[in-house]
């Protein structure tokens, strides 16, 4: 999960349509599957992950399995989508949820048009 994650933060730094979206965002979201969190920080107008996530307490999480969460970090599939199908459990607001559906699935989208 970790490279996909990485490799997200990439994809997410080159798209300039996608960050006024997190302007003025403040979100703190644990990302778990197979018993390995990462913590996602998005603040400032930045997002990048958090290394040691036992450290600090978060009040979002995202868990589900390696392949849904491995879709959404892709956005290969929507976020309620994955959680409507019982592959991922969200523990966020609905406006938390749609901002990081949006965020997650606009970062595919975008790159999807380049590589045709």
């Amino acid at each position: 999960m970790i490279e996909a994650v990485k490799t997200f933060l990439v994809k997410i730094k080159d798209q300039g349509h996608v960050l006024p979206l997190i302007h003025r965002a403040d979100i703190q979201v644990n990302l778990h599957c197979d018993q390995q969190t990462i913590q996602l920080i998005i603040k400032n107008g930045g997002i990048f992950l958090l290394q040691n996530p036992e450290e600090q307490q978060v009040k979002y999480e995202i868990s589900g399995s390696p392949a849904a969460m491995k879709q959404l970090l892709e956005g290969t599939e929507r976020l309620r989508f994955l959680e409507q199908q019982g592959q991922l459990k969200a523990s966020t607001p609905l406006r938390t949820t749609l901002l990081l559906e949006s965020i997650f699935f606009l970062t595919k989208a975008q790159n999807s048009q380049f590589t045709k």
